[in-house]
C-alpha cells in the first residue's frame, strides 16, 4: 500500500543526520509538523476536516492526541536518554511525509501511532517483543523506534522467517547494526528469490552477502556465477543443497514446467525446507497458469475444458486449487475438486491433510465451505477424524507472527458449518485455546481466541474478566448520516471489458431507464444514474468498452473532492484488485462478489476502514446483483437513507428464494471473517 512506502522511505537518510539535531530541536519540529497538519483544512483547531464527524474525531486522536502522548512519554524520566533522539527523529520524519494525499488512510495511521505509543511507554523487552512479533507488518514500519534496543535482532530475525521479502525491503533501517548479515542470511534461506535480485550489483545487500560464510548463501552464489540473476533455479535450493540435485540438473528441471510443478508439490510436503517462500511463489505461479487456462474455457464442455488436469495427481490438483484461490472460477474449482476426489487414494481427507503436513488445509476447507462442497470432505472422515480436524483448524493461531489469515479462515469455516455438533465442538475448542493463552499471559492470543469464541456464541469474559476488549461490530446497518454525508449518496459501479462485464452493464443501466424515479444520462465513456424523487443518489458507471471511463471518474472524484460512499465490483475476481485500489476512506459499503479471502479483506479495510462488505461464497450473478443493488438504492431513496441489512435481506429472500445463487450472498452482519478483522484491528 502506498502509505506504507511513504511512511519510512526516508528514515535511513534522517537517521544519518539525527546527530545534527538536538532533542529540543526535534521536539520543535514535531510540534511544527502537527501545526502544519492542523492547518491542512485552513483552521487552527487541532483537527483535520474529513467527511464525517466520526472521521474527524479519529483523525484528531491519531495526529494530535496520540502524538502528544508519545511526546509526553519521550520527555518522562523513565525513557532512556540515549533513545530520545532517534525516536524523535523517526517520529518527525513520518509527520513530515504526511499530507493531504495520505491523511485519509486512517486505519493505517491509527495502528501505526498506536504501536509507536506502546513502544514509547518502554514497557520492557518481554512486552515489546510480544507486541512486535504479533504485528510483523506494522513492526517493520517501526524498526527505527526500537532498532537500538537489546531485543531488536531477535525480533527482526523472527520477522525474516515470516515475511522475508518485506524484511529485506527495510534493510536501510537496520543495515548499520552488527547483526545485519545474520538477517540477510535468514532471508536468503527462506526466500532466495528475494536476495538474488541484488547479486552482481553494487547494492549494500550484495556487498554484505558476498562476505557471508553461510553455506546456503555460498550455494546461491554458485547458481548466480553459472546462470546469473535470471535463473529461476534459486527456488530449488532445498533440492540442490540438501537432496543431491546438481545446479545443472536444477536448470534442466525448471525448463520443464509440468515436471517442475510436480517436483515442487512433492517437496512442499516436507517440513522445514530451504526456500519455502520461493517454493510457495512458484506453486502459485504454476497453479495460476493452469487455472487461468481452465477459466478461459468456461464455455466449453468439461472434457475439453479440464483436459489439462488429466496429467495431475490428487496432490497436484489440491495444490493447484489452494494456490489459485484468488482467481479460480466456481466452475473451475468444482471441476477440479471432483477430479481430486476421484483420484485420492487415502482412506480419508484427514489422512491426506496429514500427509501434506497440513499445508494450506484451512484454505482448502474454507474454499470447500464457500463452494458448498465441505460436507463431501467431512463425509470421508470418521467422527474421531472430524474431531482431530477441528483441533487442527483451531490450534496455533497465535503463532503466525500477526498474520490474521488463518484466524479469518477459522471464522469463515465456523460460519459455513451447518452441523450443530461440529459447531459446538469448534466453539469448545476455541474456548479451550482462549483459556490456554490467557493462563499463559499471552494477551494477543487471548484476544484473538476470545473474539473468535464470541463470534461462535461464547462469552469470553467469563474466562478473562474485563481485562480484554471483546467488542465486535454488529454490521447490521449503515446509518443515514454516513450514507448521505452532504445530503447526497454517491456510488461507483465498476465494470470491466469482458463479455460478462458488457452484459452486466447493459442490464443494470436498463433496469433504471424505464423507472420514473430515476434519470439515466449517457456521458461519453461513462453513465450517470440519478434519483428524481426522494433522497438524492448519484450512481456513476464506467462503460466497460471504454478504457478511459475509470480514469475519467477518478479525475471527477478528485476534482470535486467528493468520493463515492458505495463502490460495487461488477467483474471477475481477477479484476478485484483494480476495484480495491479505487476505494477510499469515504466508502461505507463495498459490494465485491467473491472476495478471495483475508488478503483482499485486509486490502479493502486498509483503503476503506469503515466499509461494510457484501460478498458471495461463489462468483456473483446478475440475477442477484441487479435485484440487490436496485432494492438497496430504493431503500435509501424512499426511506430515511439508512441501509438496514436485516430488513433488506428479508425482502430479498422473498424475491430470490428460488434463485439457487441467492443463498451464496453474505450480508455484512453474517460475514464473521470481516467482523473479526474489524474487531481485532481496532485499537485495543
Amino acid at each position: 500500500m502506498g502509505v506504507r512506502a511513504l511512511a519510512l522511505a526516508c528514515f535511513g537518510f534522517f537517521t544519518l543526520n539525527a546527530s545534527a539535531q538536538s532533542t529540543e530541536r526535534l521536539k520543535e519540529l514535531c510540534d511544527a509538523e502537527q501545526l502544519r497538519l492542523d492547518l491542512l483544512d485552513g483552521k487552527k483547531d487541532t483537527s483535520i476536516a474529513y467527511n464525517t464527524l466520526a472521521q474527524n474525531k479519529r483523525g484528531q486522536k491519531i495526529f494530535f492526541h496520540t502524538v502528544d502522548k508519545i511526546q509526553e512519554n519521550l520527555t518522562s524520566s523513565y525513557f532512556p536518554e540515549s533513545e530520545k533522539q532517534p525516536f524523535y527523529a523517526a517520529l518527525v520524519m513520518v509527520l513530515q511525509n504526511t499530507n493531504k494525499g495520505n491523511t485519509r488512510y486512517l486505519a493505517y495511521f491509527e495502528q501505526y501511532y498506536d504501536m509507536v505509543y506502546k513502544l514509547s511507554q518502554n514497557n520492557g523487552s518481554q512486552k515489546d517483543m510480544e507486541l512486535l512479533k504479533n504485528h510483523i507488518t506494522m513492526m517493520l514500519d517501526c524498526i527505527p523506534y526500537f532498532v537500538k534496543r537489546s531485543y531488536s535482532k531477535e525480533v527482526v530475525k523472527f520477522a525474516a522467517t515470516k515475511k522475508p521479502y518485506d524484511v529485506l525491503t527495510k534493510y536501510l533501517d537496520y543495515n548499520r547494526e552488527t547483526w545485519f548479515m545474520e538477517i540477510l542470511e535468514t532471508v536468503a534461506q527462506n526466500d532466495p528469490n528475494a536476495v538474488k535480485q541484488f547479486f552482481g550489483t553494487s547494492h549494500p545487500v550484495n556487498n554484505a552477502l558476498k562476505l557471508s560464510k553461510d553455506p546456503v548463501v555460498l550455494k546461491l552464489y554458485d547458481i548466480f556465477y553459472e546462470y546469473g540473476r535470471a535463473s529461476t533455479g534459486y527456488t530449488n535450493i532445498e533440492l540442490v543443497y540438501n537432496r543431491g540435485l546438481s545446479i545443472e540438473e536444477s536448470e534442466l528441471l525448471v525448463g520443464n514446467p509440468t515436471e517442475w510443478y510436480k517436483k515442487l508439490c512433492a517437496l512442499r510436503i516436507q517440513p522445514n525446507i530451504l526456500g519455502v517462500y520461493s517454493v510457495d511463489q512458484e506453486l502459485n505461479l504454476h497453479s495460476l497458469d493452469v487455472v487461468r487456462k481452465i477459466n478461459l474455457l468456461h464455455d466449453e464442455k468439461d472434457e475439453k475444458r479440464f483436459a489439462i488436469a488429466a496429467k495431475f495427481s490428487d496432490v497436484e490438483l489440491y495444490n493447484m486449487m489452494v494456490y489459485s484461490r484468488d482467481e479460480i472460477f466456481t466452475s473451475s474449482f468444482l471441476g477440479m475438486f471432483n477430479r481430486f476426489m476421484q483420484r485420492r487414494s487415502d482412506s480419508s481427507l484427514f489422512v491426506f491433510f496429514q500427509k501434506q503436513g497440513f499445508n494450506k488445509f484451512r484454505t482448502f476447507i474454507q474454499m470447500c465451505a464457500g463452494y458448498n462442497t465441505l460436507q463431501k470432505v467431512l463425509n470421508t472422515m470418521s467422527p474421531m477424524e472430524k474431531d482431530q480436524l477441528i483441533n487442527e483448524i483451531v490450534k496455533d493461531l497465535e503463532t503466525t507472527g500477526g498474520n490474521l489469515e488463518p484466524a479469518v479462515e477459522v471464522a469463515d469455516i465456523f460460519g459455513s458449518i451447518t452441523d450443530s455438533t461440529l459447531r459446538d465442538k469448534m466453539a469448545d475448542r476455541l474456548k479451550h485455546e482462549l483459556r490456554r493463552c490467557f493462563m499463559a499471559g499471552n494477551m494477543y492470543g487471548a484476544r484473538l481466541y476470545g473474539l473468535l469464541f464470541k463470534l461462535a456464541g461464547g462469552m469470553p469474559e467469563i474466562i478473562t474478566g474485563r481485562s480484554i476488549n471483546f467488542d465486535i461490530p454488529l454490521l447490521d446497518k449503515v446509518e443515514a448520516e454516513l450514507m448521505f454525508p452532504d445530503g447526497k449518496n454517491v456510488q461507483q459501479h465498476v465494470f470491466y471489458d469482458d463479455e460478462d462485464g458488457e452484459a452486466a452493464y447493459s442490464r443494470f443501466v436498463a433496469s433504471f431507464k424505464n423507472n420514473t424515479g430515476w434519470k439515466v444520462t449517457e456521458m461519453g465513456n461513462h453513465t450517470k444514474i440519478e434519483s428524481l424523487k426522494g433522497k438524492k443518489i448519484a450512481i456513476y458507471c464506467n462503460k466497460p468498452t471504454s478504457e478511459t471511463g475509470l480514469e475519467t471518474l477518478r479525475k471527477l472524484f478528485e476534482t470535486t473532492k467528493r468520493y463515492p460512499d458505495v463502490v460495487v465490483h461488477r467483474g471477475h475476481s481477477y479484476h478485484l484488485t483494480g476495484t480495491i485500489e479505487l476505494l477510499t476512506n469515504n466508502v461505507k459499503i463495498a459490494i465485491l462478489g467473491s472476495c478471495g479471502g483475508y488478503l483482499n479483506i485486509a486490502k479493502v479495510l486498509d483503503n476503506a476502514s469503515d466499509a461494510q462488505i457484501v460478498s458471495s461464497k461463489q462468483v456473483g450473478t446478475w440475477t442477484v446483483n441487479d435485484v440487490l443493488l436496485k432494492d438497496m438504492c430504493e431503500m435509501m431513496r424512499d426511506g430515511s437513507g439508512e441501509v438496514d441489512w436485516v430488513k433488506l435481506w428479508a425482502g430479498l429472500e422473498k424475491k430470490l428464494k428460488n434463485n439457487d445463487k441467492w443463498h451464496d450472498y453474505i450480508p455484512p452482519y453474517q460475514n464473521l471473517g470481516v467482523r473479526f478483522v474489524k474487531a481485532f484491528e481496532s485499537v485495543e
